[in-house]
């Protein structure tokens, strides 16, 4: 095995395995707080389990992906594995402490120590991404571009975090913490999942599918058009809160998610396999979710503007489609094209082209991943229509379906990660 490989391994698989358990943990803590979600989206127990999707499950196995898929985009190898290890170290030491402030509300001193550890963590992870693109030969392409910007959306949107964090106690903010929350939210949304998710997955899904033809022109008119939007978005909604304008900005975004998926299309078209694996089909259902939350965008500011309190319970939903739906999904798939193939590669580099090997997609169970899959499909169709016709029954079943969904999903990483080396001599 390479000495990258090597210093990579435990690193990356640590990050995989503990994200999926603050996935479990976000699951049991939807379930314990269904008769909240019909509320505002301001509450102790939605702000706690929005900040265990969007960083203990959604970031940090984003981390831990970047650390050995961002060698591959950036063509040269991860400058530090030092700084990834202290950030990890940080990262679960402030998510807890955040996670159970936010749980029982209690705006002191554990929420902004663990605000803070949170941030360096962060500034660690993007550090290592920008010194690695520093070392890159050729430099700046699309992808790179999309994830360097996107780091730096996810330090100032951890930083406003923070900020919010310290004004809870000692308020010196000039306008209301909704007006922030709208900020931070849309950062995160926008400058940091929705840039880096392009960034990856536009040189990812051409490998997976072997695509011949790859026009990145499309990628470079949504990179700008994506960054305007959240640029414009920021300022005028600092100055000016939601207002008309806000549909032009939509807008922009809109265009720069086309783009993205004309890409998508045009790679599908020109792919040479043709079959589409179960993980790919959690992605295109992913990207479903995402056009769904998207598509809610303009009826929320519609109502937000004619001042109906409706506007607040579709914002709730808009939500929890791209953190229980876009993110989740997206995750769950790519977790079985990625996880594998790094395990594979400790137990069987050395062997490959000497003795016939099982493939990386031998590794997992292909059954468990379908039961995944169906109960993460039934989790989707029963929670997100309880949520549209609030119904707690259908939401508790919506619950205990992403449970079941969490634990088959720590099952089958278990499965992979003490995979036993089987060959066979040629």
């Amino acid at each position: 095995m390479s000495r990258s490989t090597e210093k990579s391994y435990g690193l990356v698989v640590s990050h995989y395995l503990l994200s999926a358990v603050f996935f479990l943990a976000m699951a049991v803590m939807l379930l314990f707080s269904v008769r909240d979600l019909q509320g505002h989206y301001f509450h102790p127990k939605l702000l706690a389990i929005t900040h265990m999707a969007a960083l203990g499950w959604g970031t940090l196995i984003i981390f831990g992906a970047a650390y050995q898929l961002i060698p591959v985009v950036f063509e040269t190898e991860l400058s530090t594995y030092r700084l990834p290890w202290v950030s990890l170290i940080l990262f679960i030491s402030g998510l807890p402490l955040l996670v159970f402030s936010f749980w029982n509300f209690n705006p002191g001193s554990l929420m902004q120590t663990g605000g803070v550890l949170l941030l360096l963590s962060v500034i660690l992870f993007c550090i290592t991404v920008f010194r690695t693109a520093k070392d890159n030969p050729k430099k700046a392409g699309i992808q790179q571009k999309f994830i360097i910007t996107s780091c730096v959306w996810l330090i100032l949107t951890v930083l406003l975090g923070v900020l919010l964090v310290f004004n809870f106690r000692h308020p010196f903010l000039s306008k209301d913490h909704l007006h922030f929350l709208r900020l931070h939210a849309h950062m995160g949304i926008g400058g940091w999942f929705l840039l880096l998710i392009i960034g990856v997955s536009s040189r990812l899904i051409p490998m997976f599918i072997v695509s011949r033809v790859q026009n990145t022109k499309p990628l470079s008119r949504s990179y700008y058009l994506i960054n305007l939007s959240l640029v414009l978005f920021v300022i005028d909604t600092y100055f000016f809160g939601i207002n008309h304008k806000t549909c032009l900005i939509f807008l922009i975004m809109l265009a720069g998610i086309i783009l993205f998926f004309i890409y998508v299309v045009s790679c599908f078209r020109s792919r040479i396999k043709k079959q589409i694996e179960l993980p790919l089909s959690n992605t295109i259902l992913s990207f479903v979710l995402m056009a769904s939350a998207v598509a809610l965008l303009p009826l929320i500011i519609h109502r937000h503007l004619k001042g109906d309190p409706s506007s607040v319970h579709f914002t709730t939903l808009y939500g929890s489609l791209l953190f229980m739906g876009w993110i989740s999904a997206l995750v769950l798939g790519q977790a079985f094209k990625t996880f594998p193939f790094i395990v594979w590669t400790r137990k069987y580099e050395q062997l490959a082209g000497k003795q016939k090997t099982p493939l990386p997609a031998d590794l997992y169970k292909k059954n468990l991943l379908k039961c995944q899959t169906a109960a993460f499909i039934l989790f989707c169709i029963s929670f997100f229509t309880g949520f549209a016709v609030k119904s707690e029954t259908l939401l508790f079943a919506g619950s205990g379906f992403l449970i079941i969904t969490a634990a088959v999903y720590i099952i089958n990483l278990i499965i992979v990660f003490f995979h036993r080396s089987q060959t066979i001599t040629t």
